[in-house]
């Protein structure tokens, strides 16, 4: 019996030897098998875990007929395998995975922050400390850097870590990008709200990364009131936040890039997307308004110019024919006065005249700029007519009140002095 069991496993071992070879292996033998334990792998993901066809394949399928022979290549999707291998890449580019944390040393905290802002918040995310105020303070910093170092000297040191990217990266992982810390900070004590947004929308367009920007101000304000906790009108102000920095901030550098973005908002807005409404982009609308006005000499392309113009009709209602007016005044390559003269002598002038202060004011400075366009252009009398209007319907903003309490002061002083010089000749005068 003993033979017998010493036979049958030496049996058994050369058959075993054979399904299964003796390791070592050599470097080739290993690489075979390897391959064959991945393909072996994929396919059984395959099998177990299909990815379904895209839905416009599903849709244009039709029928199943008899299989002929064709040269058409098959469609091809992602498989199973694929699909896995990204979810595992963005699982480890995942900034709570992609920095490990350093020791620190000595001294204290601040110094770091000082050193290397951003090297300190991702030490911040790596060890789970991370929150919003302190990638406010990474951006203060940065920034505070920037603007006190020589042109171009920081750029290039942070072209590859893009801060900005890194904390809107850090912020949807995180998932507090739907955070009501984000959308709608507490004022400080006797002090402004500090809103990240502020500080995160000029650095990220500085570094070309205007996704994430969209991505937050097209989100569902349904969604993001459920998550957040915030009623509808915090959720509009937020949006409206995005929208005025983004335009704002572009337009320091190119004013084209500003009118892109605020004609992309107002594209969304006619396509009835995201819920847009024109209150989320008057704001905006008038920060443009405001800087071609005050920077005319900044270029802008015609086509941009003029479709911003057009679309004022439609966020701003009636208001709109004195905006471009005074759009029409400061065109790029063929500014006129016209439109803002026809509106000086229509009948709805004086409806207009009686709006607010700021609109009045507005109005003030359209009149005095049409009376100088026409003055250029030698038409005299339309000239005296816009000064006329601007005279009677706005004296108490264009006729300066100091020079009549100057001439006051100067005859209350007079007569001082006149009662002086009388009481020191009483005193001389003998009695």
């Amino acid at each position: 019996m003993a033979m017998q069991s010493t036979a049958s496993r030496r049996t058994f071992s050369a058959l075993a030897s054979k399904i299964h070879p003796q390791l070592p292996l050599s470097p080739r033998e290993s690489q075979q098998l390897l391959n064959l334990l991945t393909t072996s792998f994929r396919a059984h993901l395959d099998r177990e875990h299909p990815v379904p066809l895209p839905e416009d394949t599903r849709l244009d399928r039709k029928p199943a007929a008899p299989k002929l022979r064709t040269n058409a290549p098959p469609i091809r999707v992602d498989s199973s395998y694929s699909s896995a291998a990204h979810h595992l890449d963005s699982i480890l580019r995942n900034p709570l995975l992609a920095t490990r944390p350093q020791r620190r040393g000595s001294e204290p905290a601040a110094v770091d922050v000082l050193k290397d802002p951003l090297g300190w918040f991702l030490d911040q995310i790596a060890t789970g400390a991370a929150n919003i105020p302190k990638a406010d303070m990474c951006l203060e910093v940065l920034q505070r850097m920037e603007s006190g170092a020589e042109p171009g000297s920081l750029a290039k040191a942070e072209d590859e870590r893009k801060p900005g990217a890194v904390i809107a990266a850090w912020l949807r992982s995180s998932g507090l990008d739907t955070s009501k810390e984000f959308l709608d900070p507490p004022a400080l004590p006797n002090g402004p709200r500090r809103r990240l947004i502020n500080r995160l929308v000029p650095q990220l367009l500085s570094e070309g990364e205007q996704a994430p920007l969209w991505h937050w101000f097209t989100r569902s304000p349904e969604q993001l009131a459920q998550k957040a906790d915030l009623d509808a009108p915090r959720i509009q102000a937020f949006r409206t936040q995005v929208l005025v920095q983004m335009v704002s901030s572009s337009q320091t550098c190119s004013r084209d890039e500003a009118l892109a973005i605020f004609l992309r908002a107002f594209d969304m807005m006619q396509a009835g997307e995201g819920g847009l409404t024109k209150k989320i982009l008057q704001p905006a609308g008038a920060c443009l308004v405001n800087h071609i006005v005050a920077q005319p000499q900044m270029w802008s392309t015609p086509a941009l110019y003029e479709s911003f113009l057009r679309s004022s009709q439609d966020w701003l209602g009636a208001w709109s024919r004195v905006v471009q007016s005074m759009l029409y005044l400061y065109h790029p390559t063929k500014p006129t006065a016209h439109p803002g003269f026809s509106l000086i002598q229509s009948p709805g002038a004086l409806l207009y005249a009686a709006s607010s202060t700021s609109r009045r004011q507005f109005l003030v400075r359209l009149c005095l700029g049409v009376a100088h366009e026409l003055l250029a252009e030698e038409k005299f009398d339309q000239a005296q007519i816009a000064m006329d209007f601007t005279r009677d319907h706005f004296a108490d903003i264009v006729l300066s009140r100091v020079p009549i309490d100057d001439r006051q002061a100067a005859t209350r002083a007079r007569a001082q002095k006149e009662k002086e010089n009388l009481e020191m000749l009483d005193r001389l005068l003998p009695t």
